[in-house]
């Protein structure tokens, strides 16, 4: 049986005397994070630098996350990455189809889109003269 919310309150930092209900981006950080991120830092990236991308396997990273998460998600085998956020690839994806077209100059946005999407998009375009 799953423990009772209120006992797992000691493996995160929390601000004393606050209720914390906010899951989204950041939530509240777990101990064992912290202290999982300190022992990567000073056992790879402190004594190996660059090189720990590929000595401790980092490049593959947002493939071995996705695999983890993957079943959480009902995704397949080979669905699922982590990797920069929603606005950084919709960026990406933006410049790469745009690139790939050099002369088209008109993009559309979904008028009910998440804002963030047209927010992006919009500032891709301030980028981009001409288009």
């Amino acid at each position: 049986m799953p423990s009772p919310p209120g006992s797992l309150r000691e493996h995160f930092a929390l601000p004393p005397g606050r209720i914390y209900l906010n899951g989204n981006s950041l939530g509240a950080m777990p101990f064992k994070a912290r202290e999982a991120l300190l022992q990567g830092l000073d056992a790879h990236w402190a004594k190996e630098a660059v090189g720990a991308w590929n000595s401790a396997d980092w490049v593959h990273l947002p493939q071995r996350l996705g695999a983890a998460i993957a079943p959480l998600l009902g995704a397949a085998p080979g669905q699922t990455i982590v990797a920069d956020s929603t606005s950084v690839n919709l960026f990406k994806l933006l410049d790469a189809a745009l690139a790939r077209h050099p002369g088209r100059k008109l993009l559309l946005l979904e008028e009910g889109a998440f804002p963030t999407d047209n927010y992006m998009a919009q500032g891709y375009a301030r980028l981009r003269p001409g288009l």
